[in-house]
C-alpha cells in the first residue's frame, strides 16, 4: 500500500481539495500512536465490514489489490472506505482497524468524531450525505477514461 499522510488531500482511491486521507501507513513513516474508545472502534469496524458499499457509493472504481501489512505481515485487506463529514470525505484502508489495534496508530480526532456521527454506508441517509462526493468522483474517473 502506498503512503499518504493523515488529513492530506490525496489517497489511494481518490484526491482533491474536499479528501482527507486517514490510515495509509508505511513503516519508513512515523505516525501518531496512542488509545481509541471502544465506541470509536466499534463504529470503524461498522464501516470497513461495509467498504464495498462505500466504495460503489462514491465511485471509487477498482481497488489496488490485496494488500499485506508492511508493519508485521500479519493482515490483509483490500476495501477502501469514506466517511463524510460536512464538505470534506474521509478516505481509510480497510486495515485501518488492524493498525488501531496491533500497531498502536491513532486516527485524528477529526476522524474520529466522524465516524462517530456518519450514517453507515448501507443506509439511505449515507447515500445522501455521500451524493456530492460521488458526483465529483464520477467526472474524475470519466475524465480519465477519455
Amino acid at each position: 500500500m502506498s503512503y499518504f499522510p493523515d488529513m492530506g488531500c490525496e489517497s489511494m482511491v481518490v484526491a482533491g481539495p474536499h479528501i482527507r486521507p486517514i490510515g495509509w501507513l508505511h513503516p519508513d513513516h512515523p505516525y501518531t500512536k496512542g488509545e481509541v474508545s471502544s465506541e470509536f472502534l466499534s463504529r470503524l469496524k461498522e464501516f470497513t465490514e461495509r467498504c464495498g458499499q462505500s466504495a460503489e457509493a462514491l465511485y471509487f472504481g477498482a481497488s489496488g489489490g490485496i494488500h499485506t501489512c508492511e508493519f508485521c505481515g500479519q493482515a490483509y485487506g483490500v476495501g477502501n472506505f469514506g466517511v463524510p463529514c460536512d464538505d470534506l470525505l474521509f478516505v481509510a484502508p480497510e486495515m485501518v482497524v488492524h493498525y488501531i489495534e496491533k500497531h498502536d496508530y491513532r486516527p485524528p480526532a477529526e476522524f474520529v468524531a466522524a465516524v462517530l456521527r456518519c450514517a453507515l454506508p448501507d443506509s439511505e441517509e449515507y447515500q445522501v450525505l455521500t451524493e456530492p462526493f460521488w458526483h465529483l468522483h464520477k467526472l474524475a474517473l470519466e475524465r480519465r477514461c477519455q
